[in-house]
C-alpha cells in the first residue's frame, strides 16, 4: 500500500479531539487551496504558462501574465483562501472541499473586491454552481475541482514526453494524484492501495476510503433507475473496520437504502457496496429478527419461502447474472450474549450459487438452514450478492464498474420486493 503521504501535497496531521473525518475535512481545505497555488506559483517559474492559462480559462478570466500569489489574505470582514495577482486587477479564490458553500461568505468577499477583480470559487459539489448563476453577478467565476482535476490532466498528458519539462510534470502529477487520492474527482476506480488498507492498516487512509465509496454509491444512485431511486434514497456509509482478523467486519460498505421509518419492518433490508481485502461486492442484504418471528424480515422471509416457494422460484429465474451467490450467516455477539450495535459479528454458514436453486426441494432446504442458523444466541443473516475479485481489470473502469453494479442492484430488487 503507498502511504498517501508520500505524495509532496498531502500532508500529516497533529493530534485533535475532533474525529478523524472531521479533522481530516477541515485540514485538508486549507491543504487543497495551497496545493493549487503552489503548483500554479511553481508553473510561473518554471515559465510553463500553459497551466496557467488552462486555470485562467477555466475561470472565464482573459490569458495575461501573473505578478504574484498569495494565500489566506486578511481583508476587513474577508478572508479568501487564495489571490492571484495581475498588473491591473486580482482574482480572489474562495475554495470548499467538504464544507457546504455559505453565501454570506461570498457576500463577503464581493465587498472587499476592486472595480476589475474577480472571484473564483471552487468546491466538490457542482449544485453549488447554480447557487452561483443565480445571483447573477459578473464577478463570480464557478468551477469544479473535478473540472481542475480533468483539464490539469489534459495539460499533463501535452508535457508526458517533454523531458526539459520532466521534473515539473512529475510534481503536476503529484497535485493531479493528490486530487483522486481526497477524491476531488469523479469517482476513478478502485486501486491496490483501497484493497491493501487490510493488510497494511493506515489509520489516515480511512477518511479518502471512505470518501471514495461515497463517491462511487452517489453516483450510482443518480443513475439507478427512478424507481428504484425513489425508493431507496438514502446513502449510509457504515463505519470502517480496521481489525483484518473479523471474517466479515475487515471490510468497508456503504448502503442505498430507503429513508429511515420506524414503522416500516423491512426498512434495514436494502442494498450495500462493500470493499474489503479480496474483492467489491454488490449485496441485497436481509437481515433482523428469526424465523419463528412472522414480524421480522427474516421471519416474513422464511414465512414467504416455506409458504410460496414457486413465487420465490419464479422470482431468481428471472435474474441474468448466473454469478450472484447466496450466503446464510449466523449473526452472533462479539461478546456476552447480547448483539447490539458494534458488537455483531456475521460468521458465514452456507452458501449456494442462486442459480442453483431450482425446484421446491431446494428451497425448502434453504428453509432448513434458516432454522439450523437460528439458534441459541445466534441470529440468521442473509446476503444475496455478486463479487468482483481483486485484480479483475474493471475495477480500474470507472464506466463498466458503474455499469456492473448498477445491472446487479436491478437484479437484485426482485429479491427484496419478494418479501413485501
Amino acid at each position: 500500500m503507498r502511504d498517501p503521504h508520500q505524495n509532496i501535497f498531502y500532508y500529516y496531521r497533529g493530534p485533535s479531539k475532533k474525529t478523524e473525518e472531521s479533522l481530516h475535512d477541515i485540514q485538508i481545505e486549507d491543504n487543497t487551496t495551497k496545493a493549487l497555488i503552489n503548483i500554479l506559483e511553481f508553473a510561473k517559474r518554471v515559465g510553463f504558462t500553459d497551466l496557467l492559462n488552462t486555470f485562467l480559462t477555466l475561470i472565464n478570466v482573459p490569458k495575461k501574465q501573473i505578478i504574484s500569489f498569495r494565500l489566506q489574505r486578511h481583508e476587513e470582514n474577508s478572508r479568501p483562501d487564495g489571490e492571484i495577482n495581475f498588473a491591473d486587477n486580482r482574482v480572489v479564490v474562495e475554495s470548499k472541499v467538504a464544507a457546504s458553500l455559505g453565501l454570506d461568505q461570498i457576500f463577503r468577499h464581493l465587498k472587499s473586491l476592486g472595480p476589475n477583480d474577480v472571484l473564483a470559487v471552487i468546491t466538490n459539489d457542482e449544485t453549488d454552481g447554480d447557487k452561483i448563476k443565480k445571483l447573477s453577478n459578473s464577478k463570480i467565476r464557478y468551477v469544479s475541482w473535478k473540472h481542475i482535476h480533468h483539464d490539469f490532466l489534459s495539460t499533463a498528458d501535452r508535457i508526458r514526453h517533454d523531458k526539459k519539462l520532466f521534473a515539473f510534470f512529475e510534481l503536476l502529477m503529484d497535485f493531479i494524484n493528490y486530487l483522486e487520492v481526497i477524491v476531488m474527482t469523479d469517482f476513478n476506480g478502485f486501486k491496490d492501495e483501497d484493497f491493501d488498507f487490510w493488510i497494511n492498516l493506515d489509520r489516515h487512509y480511512v477518511p479518502i476510503l471512505k470518501k471514495k465509496l461515497k463517491a462511487l454509491t452517489k453516483s450510482i444512485r443518480e443513475e439507478l433507475p427512478a424507481n428504484v431511486r425513489k425508493k431507496y434514497s438514502q446513502i449510509k456509509p457504515g463505519n470502517i473496520s480496521k481489525s483484518p482478523n473479523d471474517e466479515r467486519s475487515a471490510s468497508a460498505w456503504v448502503a442505498i437504502k430507503k429513508q429511515d421509518d420506524n414503522k416500516d419492518v423491512l426498512n434495514q433490508c436494502n442494498f450495500t457496496i462493500e470493499l474489503s481485502k479480496n474483492s467489491l461486492v454488490i449485496t441485497a442484504v436481509i437481515r433482523n429478527g428469526r424465523t419463528r418471528d412472522s414480524k421480522t424480515p427474516l421471519g416474513i422471509f422464511y414465512g414467504k419461502l416455506s409458504i410460496n416457494p414457486d413465487s420465490f422460484l419464479n422470482t431468481i429465474r428471472k435474474i441474468n447474472n448466473h454469478s450472484i451467490r447466496l450466503t446464510v450467516y449466523r449473526r452472533m455477539p462479539k461478546t456476552g450474549n447480547r448483539i447490539m450495535p458494534g458488537n455483531e459479528k456475521w460468521v458465514s454458514f452456507y452458501e449456494i450459487r442462486l442459480s442453483d436453486i431450482v425446484n421446491k426441494q431446494d428451497v425448502h432446504y434453504l428453509c432448513e438452514i434458516l432454522r439450523k442458523a437460528d439458534e441459541n444466541l445466534c441470529y440468521p443473516g442473509i446476503h444475496i450478492g455478486y463479487s468482483i475479485s481483486r485484480g479483475d481489470k474493471i475495477l480500474i473502469n470507472p464506466v463498466e464498474l458503474k455499469k456492473k453494479i448498477i445491472e446487479t442492484i436491478i437484479d437484485l430488487k426482485p429479491v427484496l420486493d419478494f418479501m413485501e
